[in-house]
């Protein structure tokens, strides 16, 4: 393979890998908005998604999470869209990195104790029926919706090496078909 060929195969390799980082970040802050509005609406007293009886304001400790979880969900977001956004850059490369990777490490420590519950429900040890109404909502809803979200963060916090569309990396150097910075 000759260098045309191989800066050619490198560059198609490189754009396909900003993509996927890309769409794992938009995908992220779409969770993370997503996630914020649920909770909104559960701040005004909404219960579809709850289990039955349970009510955010009833609950004090639920309401502080709940009033937690709005702005923090919205930075989330945010942190996300900076990847692929010009305003991003501006960000320094390492608080980035360490905002989205802790996001992602709070989201699955968050999930992690339904791994349990998973794994005995595909083995098919356990059941649903099994599972009380507050059990059901947590292992089959709620924590895989958090799994979810801290597999994007995880995945889009990769592709903060990648490249922005102006050909820059995160630091503001160029990145080279060569894979080396230049000034």
């Amino acid at each position: 393979m000759n260098n045309e060929t191989r800066a050619a195969v490198d560059s198609r390799a490189a754009a396909h890998s900003r993509s996927t980082f890309r769409v794992a970040a938009y995908a992220a802050a779409t969770w993370a908005t997503v996630f914020s509005l649920v909770h909104l609406y559960w701040l005004f007293g909404g219960r579809f998604g709850l289990p039955s009886g349970l009510s955010i304001r009833g609950n004090t400790p639920l309401l502080v999470i709940d009033i937690l979880a709005v702005p923090l969900c919205a930075l989330a977001a945010a942190l996300a869209l900076a990847l692929h956004l010009d305003w991003g850059a501006r960000l320094p490369a390492r608080l980035l990195t360490a905002g989205l990777l802790g996001v992602a490490a709070l989201l699955l420590l968050h999930a992690a104790p339904s791994i349990p519950d998973w794994a005995a429900l595909a083995a098919g040890t356990r059941t649903s029926t099994d599972l009380d109404a507050m059990s059901k909502f947590s292992t089959l809803l709620y924590e895989p919706f958090f799994m979810a979200g801290g597999l994007l963060f995880a995945l889009a916090s990769l592709g903060r090496r990648a490249t922005r569309p102006d050909g820059r990396h995160h630091d503001g150097n160029r990145i080279g078909l060569d894979g080396v910075r230049k000034r």
